[in-house]
This record gives C-alpha cells, sequence and structure tokens, in this order.
C-alpha cells in the first residue's frame, strides 16, 4: 500500500514510519510540503497519488496558539481540510488525528464522541474547525481523537519529567486535571492494526486513547517509578491547576472513552500504565 504520511519529524509521524514500514511510505516534512501553502499540498498528492493519506502533522503548541491563531487555523484547519478534498477526488481514506482539547472539561465522566464540543482555548478551536471541516468534504473520513500524547523524542510531559528530575529535588505537579496519556507508539501500533479494516461504512470519529485514566500529578509518579531513579516520590507536591499558570485554559476533564473504536475495528486495548512501561 501507498501511504502518505504528513509530519514524519513529530512524535506521531515518526512513530507511523516506524510501525508501517512494510509499505510504500511517503514521508513528507515541512521542507518536501510546507502544510501553509495548500498549493503544495495539491501538488505533492497529485504527483504520489497515494492509497491512503495520514495526517500527523498538527500545530500542537497550546499556549503560542493564542498569540498566533492564524498559523494555528491554517495547519490544523485548511491543511487538513486540502488533503480531505484530494482524498476524495482520489476515493482514498484520509486519516486525521484530533484533540481531547475539543471538550470544555465541565463534563463529570468519560467523553464520547458524539458528547458536544466546545474548546476552551485557540489549539482546541483550529483541532475542531479542521475536524467539521474535512466531515463537511466528506468521503472516507477517519478522525481519531487522542489525549496526553508522549514518546521519547520532541516535547512533551514524559521528557520533561524525566529531565525535571534530573535537576530538581521537588517538583510540583497539577493533580486537578484528569486524562489518558497515549504514547506515540500505541497510536501508530493500533493504526498498523486499523488501516487494512478500513472501509465505507467505518468512516467516522473516534477515540484512540489506551484503557483507564489519571491526573498529571499520578502520571509523573508512574514515570519516575518506572524509569527506577533516586528522585524521593514523596517530593512530587500535588497543586491545583489555579496555582500553575498557563496562558491556555485545559479542560480539567479531558478522559475519552475508547469503546466504539474497539467494537468497530475489533481491537483489544492494554491501559496507560502498561504502555508506559513498553516505551
Amino acid at each position: 500500500m501507498k501511504i502518505l504520511i504528513t509530519g514524519i519529524n513529530g512524535q506521531v509521524g515518526l512513530a507511523l514510519m516506524k510501525q508501517l514500514s512494510e509499505n510504500d511510505l511517503i514521508g513528507l516534512t515541512r521542507k518536501e510540503c510546507n502544510l501553509t501553502k495548500q498549493d503544495q499540498i495539491e501538488k505533492v498528492i497529485d504527483y504520489h497519488q497515494p492509497d491512503l493519506i495520514i495526517n500527523a502533522a498538527a500545530y500542537t503548541k497550546v499556549d503560542l496558539a493564542e498569540d498566533d491563531p492564524e498559523i494555528a487555523f491554517k495547519i490544523n484547519s485548511d491543511a487538513p481540510k486540502c488533503m480531505a478534498k484530494k482524498a476524495r477526488e482520489y476515493k482514498i481514506p484520509f486519516i486525521h488525528f484530533s484533540t481531547d482539547y475539543v471538550f470544555d472539561g465541565k463534563k463529570e465522566g468519560v467523553y464520547y464522541e458524539n458528547d458536544e464540543t466546545n474548546p476552551l482555548g485557540v489549539y482546541g478551536l483550529s483541532k475542531l474547525a479542521g475536524e467539521r471541516a474535512i466531515q463537511n468534504i466528506g468521503g472516507q473520513i477517519y478522525i481519531f481523537r487522542t489525549s496526553w500524547v508522549y514518546s521519547k523524542v520532541g516535547q512533551n510531559f514524559f521528557l520533561t519529567i524525566e529531565r525535571l528530575i534530573r535537576k530538581q529535588k521537588e517538583l510540583r505537579i497539577v493533580s486537578d486535571q484528569f486524562g489518558v496519556p497515549t504514547s506515540s507508539n500505541f497510536i501508530a501500533n493500533q493504526i498498523k492494526k486499523i488501516i487494512f479494516k478500513l472501509a465505507p461504512n467505518n468512516a467516522g470519529i473516534y477515540h484512540l486513547v489506551p484503557d483507564g485514566k489519571c491526573s498529571w500529578y499520578e502520571f509523573a509518579k508512574e514515570i519516575i517509578k518506572n524509569k527506577n531513579s533516586t528522585f524521593d516520590v514523596n517530593k512530587i507536591v500535588p497543586i491545583h491547576s489555579d496555582q500553575y499558570f498557563t496562558k491556555a485554559k485545559r479542560p480539567k476533564n479531558s478522559v475519552l472513552d475508547n469503546s466504539h473504536i474497539k467494537i468497530s475495528f475489533m481491537l483489544r486495548f492494554d491501559d496507560w500504565k502498561t504502555e508506559l512501561l513498553k516505551l
């Protein structure tokens, strides 16, 4: 299968390139295709004529997006819309990744795919705009919402904790925001299983996260535990989110329910703690 993958320097893109290596892969960085320029997107798809497009590229700088909404919307909304148009033109599937930040976090309990969206910041608004744009295009569209993505590359919470425990004797970690830590390897492993099950009757929105949930505080403790670090976990201080200022608001509860994707594609998931051990 010839698969075109955008954002291959990012966490998810890198993992996809490794997991899908048995296929004929066209991996794109910004150098090969600037996603703020729709003519480049169209030309590269026309040139390669893939069997599947996977958009792993995104503007993910949540706080910076508040000051730069134009670029966030170009990459997170306009670019996937352009890809969706080409995918429909060529009658091929299009996979796009979205985020838990499309929700405001005010719901008690887990979020389902059809729950009302209400982003708190520019990043979430741009990702939701992307979802709606490609849904309006139609065709064989697959939107996989994920959350708290981490890996051994790039900038993410896992690497931040790894770095801080080498420099600091005490950590103050938010304990009243809840979600599902999701490794890029988990995402790529599941996509590898899913791509051969894609069909017109199972297009739609899915939540792609492992089982379970936790707070950032619990996630940090588990990371340190798994690192066999000499850092004293008792020196991790739980704090409320209002004690940790960020320019963009985060949802307090963004736990995604994953039952729909497991049923639709006949998948079985481990919980987030087990996935962390695999890293």
